[in-house]
């Protein structure tokens, strides 16, 4: 089912992240983000939008995420955040029948714990555009730096395994849930548990780390320097105004940058260029 509400987009915008719809195992930061038509999809790497030249790409460091670890999203209704809940339990790998367990609720809200952030630095990538020769020509990119199309370049990922989950009823009280019987709608390699035996929040842990959130800036092609080059415009992305996600086999993409999110749609992979990228 299709989240089809602007909050899809903006609920992690307190953290000042734009959201990955259905979370990710191997997303990185220096993937390119490409939107064309209103579909929107990973195409590549950095290292594709340039010509191979000599100098080092930037690099990746990792740590905690100290300013995500403990946070809140905002109390969302019980239909959009079951629909992210059952994304996120699923590339979890457990079962969606998870939703059944919040029949009586009518807000959800979601808690982080164990995120850590992936980050380049935006200097370096500056600086290695600076040193390197944009492939303007590409049949691919072209269409993404001019026109109508839109690039993006993700300078960082938030990743975890660890998702609290707390259910309300209309008047904000929170809803006492069974975990035996989530344990037994969710199956698969998932761990369920009370946060403390006191807490209505209750925790789904997988075994592998999954992007969910992600910081990114704009590319696209500006005026021609003396030099007769165009010049490479950057632009920051502000959060909670973008999301994407894929979905096995099929580019997904949806989003807005300026408000309201219409519809999500499933395209060919093809209309995207997806994977016809070659260094």
């Amino acid at each position: 089912m299709g989240i089809c509400s602007d909050r899809s987009v903006n609920y992690l915008k307190s953290l000042n992240l734009n959201v990955v719809l259905h979370p990710l195992e191997d997303l990185e930061p220096l993937a390119l983000l490409g939107e064309y038509k209103g579909a929107r999809g990973i195409i590549g790497t950095l290292s594709q939008l340039t010509e191979e030249q000599d100098g080092n790409l930037p690099k990746i460091t990792s740590g905690e995420a100290a300013n995500i670890n403990g946070q809140k999203s905002s109390k969302l209704p019980i239909e959009l955040g079951l629909d992210i809940l059952g994304n996120i339990i699923g590339a979890m790998g457990g079962n969606l029948g998870v939703k059944a367990a919040y029949e009586r609720a009518s807000k959800v809200e979601f808690s982080y714990a164990g995120v850590t952030r992936h980050r380049a630095n935006t200097i370096e990538i500056g600086d290695y555009l600076e040193a390197s020769k944009v492939r303007w020509d590409h049949p691919i990119l072209k269409k993404y730096l001019f026109g109508k199309g839109r690039l993006y370049i993700l300078t960082e990922i938030v990743t975890s395994k660890k998702l609290g989950v707390t259910a309300y009823n209309h008047d904000n009280s929170s809803i006492k849930l069974e975990v035996p019987v989530i344990k037994e709608l969710v199956g698969g390699s998932l761990s369920v548990g009370k946060e403390t035996e006191t807490t209505t929040t209750v925790t789904y842990e997988g075994d592998k780390n999954l992007a969910f959130g992600f910081v990114a800036i704009e590319l696209s092609a500006g005026d021609r320097g003396d030099d007769g080059e165009f010049d490479l415009v950057f632009r920051p992305v502000k959060a909670g105004t973008v999301s994407f996600g894929v979905g096995a086999g099929q580019g997904v993409v949806f989003a807005d940058f300026e408000g309201a999110l219409p519809e999500l749609k499933t395209v060919d992979p093809a209309e995207l260029g997806e994977g016809e990228l070659i260094a």
